[in-house]
Formats: structure tokens, C-alpha cells, sequence
């Protein structure tokens, strides 16, 4: 497999939050540009400087798990919760936990921010931590304000806005460089221009850092877990279904690089449900039309996150593919059996096994039998893959026991994530 570049991935992370609240499509990009042109005129290099464009964006990645708007244009409102949230969600993760700090105080005025002189381990040190928090605070605040009103008018009314909060809300030294920088259109024109990619807008320090297969997983893992606490009904589904697909390309005869993949397409086929309101995930009783076709543009939506990543086109197939059904009457596409891959097909008949068979709030999962009735059904009516259907049937105990120990590890994640938000709630910065 070849390897990704890290900053690929990170905007695709970062260009999932889009689909959180259309309000904000773009944001996250915008505010990394705006950092890094903010940062280099300040003459920060190497880590400080990649430390910077990752956290940037990324800065509200804590919203993925939480019911939040993305707005706000007042300095001193208290967005702390999805801080908290990305903070906590960054530090465990081994390669993102150096910006945890960055990120939970993206949002603290430079008068209140704490020394940050003890990072945990692996963190961004200070004192460039700091003031690489407040740089995403600047750049945050600029693009937010630059999406309101006449652009000339309101140009110069945020030139104005910061400059008079230099040295309270911003570091002076931020203030300064941002003031040079957009006294002129060059800066204002990256901001707005036609590019979809960070690195089209600015020069990067971390643009040829490359992650490997083996780091790839853990971040996968990662959005799964994000994916999945959107919703109290599938806090553990995406991890379900990652193991079970694995297991059953296994039993398939897959190679084992290939049952790796596949693990990663169970982690993030739901990735698309970020475009779907947390209201209607929960929803108690039955959808509406409307609501339903609302929850099927979710595959859609998994598979535009994924193709913007090079190098996950075969994951983005598998992924986004799971609703497609044999008799072609599936979505998105109204794909085939000769037009799905046989990831794709163990991908789709494992997300409905996971579903049917995993404890709900509000319903126990099926027992073996009720599933293979469900599941030869299914066949039956040309939805699921017949052969896939009875392999995994033939081992279904082996099935079964990958998907219980898969969800009780992503459960035991889950409560550990919930009890840390409650903490992290009393403790507001």
C-alpha cells in the first residue's frame, strides 16, 4: 500500500466538519491558511509551524461529537465545550496529542490564556504553544467576521477589531503580523480564492510527511469512535463492523494488507452520517420520507470525505458502498453485484450483521438464529450476497465473538470519553 500524506488526511478530516453545519463549509481550511500565513510572516519554521497548520485545522473538530453550532462572532461567548471535547479527543491520540493544547485553547483570549508550561506527554511545549493557539484564535475570529457583509467595508472593520484588541484578546506580535499582512489583497485572495486544497493558498511545512499503513489504522480508529458518539444508538457500530469485515475477508481467502483495508473501510463507512442531524440518528420512532432520504446521503457524503484523501480510493469504494445491494436496489449509485467489488460486498453484508446482532437502548440485539433468518431473507430478496451471507453463517460463533470484543473495546472508549467531557465540564477554562 502507498503510503498517505499526513496533511491529506488532516484536510479530509478537517473538510468532514463541512458537513457538520453548511455554515461553516470552508472554515477549516480558511483558518489553516490564515494561521499559516499568519505564522510564516512571524518566521515560524519546522514544528512550530506544523503544529500550527494541523491544529488549525482541526480547532473544532471536538463539535463532530457534540450538538453544537459552529458560529458565534463574540470574543468574550464561551465555546469551551467543544474545546474540552477536542482536546480530550486529540490527546489520546498518538500522533495528534502534541496539539491538544493548541486546540483547547483556541478560543481563550491572549490576556487569559495559562502559561501552558507543563504539556502532557508528547504535547506542544510552550511557550510557542501559547501563542500558537492564539494565531488559530486570530485566524478563527478574521474568517468568521469575513464571512458577514461587504467584503471592502468589512475588511477594514476586522483590520480595525484587531488592532484594538492587540495585546488583550490577540498577542501583539499576531496582531502585527496579521495587520501587515492584510494591508494589501494578496492575503484577502488566498483566503477566497478557488482552491480546495491548504497547501494551493500557502507554502507548508509538513506538505511530504507521510504516515504509514500502520499509522493509518489508529487513525481511522480514531473517526470511528468520533463517528459513532454522535449517536447514544451506535456508539460502538463502526468498530462492529470493522472486525466483523475483517474477520469475514479472512475466512474469504483475502490477503491480509487487503483484511487491513478493510478493517479501515468498517471504520469510517459512516463517516458521511456527519452530514446527518444528530436528531434524526436519535430519533426514536419511525422516519419520514424526508427524513430517510436524508440519512441515505450519508453513503454519498462517505464517499466525497474519502476520494478528497489520495491513495483510499479502493476504502472509499468499500466504505461508501454499503448500502448497495446485489439486485442494483441500493445506494448511492444503484450498484450491482457485477459492479461491487467483493470489499464492498463483505463491507455491506457486514454492517448489516453488526447492526441486527449489537444491543441497541432500545432494542437487545437478534440471537443466531433470528439474524440467519434475517440474513437469508435478505438473500432471498437480493440484497445481500449470497455466498458472503453463508460463509459468514457457517462461522458465525467466530463472526460473532470478533464483533462482541470489538464494540465492549469501543465501549469501554465510549464511557472513558463520556466521564472525561463531564470532568473536562467542570473545569472550564
Amino acid at each position: 500500500m502507498n503510503n498517505i500524506h499526513l496533511l491529506d488526511l488532516i484536510q479530509g478530516a478537517s473538510g468532514a466538519l463541512d458537513y457538520v453545519n453548511s455554515t461553516v463549509t470552508g472554515h477549516h481550511r480558511r483558518v489553516g491558511a490564515g494561521a499559516a500565513a499568519i505564522g510564516g510572516a512571524m518566521g515560524l519554521e519546522g514544528r512550530d509551524a506544523a503544529d500550527l497548520v494541523t491544529a488549525a485545522l482541526l480547532h473544532d473538530i471536538g463539535a463532530f461529537s457534540l450538538d453544537l453550532r459552529l458560529d458565534g462572532l463574540d470574543f468574550e461567548a464561551d465555546h469551551g465545550d467543544h474545546a474540552r471535547a477536542g482536546f480530550r479527543l486529540l490527546s489520546v491520540h498518538p500522533m495528534l496529542s502534541r496539539v491538544a493544547p493548541l486546540v483547547l485553547h483556541h478560543h481563550t483570549p491572549w490576556h487569559r490564556l495559562p502559561p501552558l508550561s507543563d504539556p502532557g506527554p508528547g504535547q506542544a511545549d510552550t511557550p510557542a504553544a501559547a501563542l500558537l493557539a492564539n494565531i488559530i484564535n486570530l485566524a478563527d475570529r478574521v474568517d468568521v467576521l469575513d464571512q458577514v457583509g461587504t467584503r471592502r467595508v468589512v475588511r477594514e472593520r476586522i483590520r480595525q477589531i484587531i488592532s484594538h484588541n492587540a495585546g488583550t484578546v490577540f498577542a501583539r506580535e499576531a496582531a502585527e503580523a496579521f495587520l501587515d499582512l492584510s494591508a494589501g489583497s494578496e492575503f484577502w485572495d488566498k483566503l477566497s480564492g478557488d482552491w480546495t486544497h491548504v497547501r494551493e493558498a500557502v507554502d507548508l511545512p509538513m506538505a511530504d510527511d507521510l504516515i504509514s499503513h500502520d499509522q493509518l489504522l489508529p487513525f481511522s480508529r480514531f473517526f470511528a469512535l468520533i463517528i459513532d458518539f454522535r449517536s447514544r444508538h451506535t456508539a460502538t457500530h463502526s468498530l462492529g463492523v470493522a472486525e466483523t469485515s475483517a474477520r469475514l475477508a479472512a475466512l474469504a481467502g483475502m490477503p491480509p494488507e487487503s483484511q487491513d483495508r478493510l478493517r479501515l473501510a468498517g471504520n469510517l463507512h459512516d463517516i458521511g452520517k456527519l452530514a446527518v442531524p444528530v436528531t434524526l440518528l436519535d430519533k426514536p420512532g419511525p422516519l419520514t420520507q424526508e427524513e430517510f432520504e436524508a440519512v441515505r446521503l450519508h453513503a454519498a457524503a462517505s464517499e466525497s470525505i474519502l476520494r478528497s484523501v489520495p491513495g483510499l480510493d479502493d476504502i472509499a469504494d468499500w466504505a461508501s458502498q454499503h448500502h448497495e445491494r446485489p439486485d442494483g436496489s441500493g445506494y448511492p449509485h444503484g450498484l450491482k453485484r457485477d459492479a461491487l467489488s467483493l470489499g464492498s460486498r463483505i463491507v455491506g453484508v457486514c454492517d448489516v450483521f453488526t447492526a441486527i446482532t449489537e444491543d441497541r437502548p432500545y432494542r437487545p440485539g437478534m440471537t443466531p438464529d433470528q439474524s440467519a433468518r434475517v440474513l437469508r431473507d435478505m438473500v432471498g430478496q437480493g440484497s445481500l450476497d449470497a455466498d458472503l451471507v453463508a460463509l459468514l453463517l457457517d462461522n458465525h460463533a467466530e463472526v460473532a465473538e470478533a464483533r462482541r470484543e470489538a464494540q465492549a473495546r469501543a465501549h469501554v472508549e465510549f464511557e472513558r470519553y463520556r466521564s472525561l467531557r463531564v470532568d473536562g465540564a467542570a473545569h472550564a477554562a
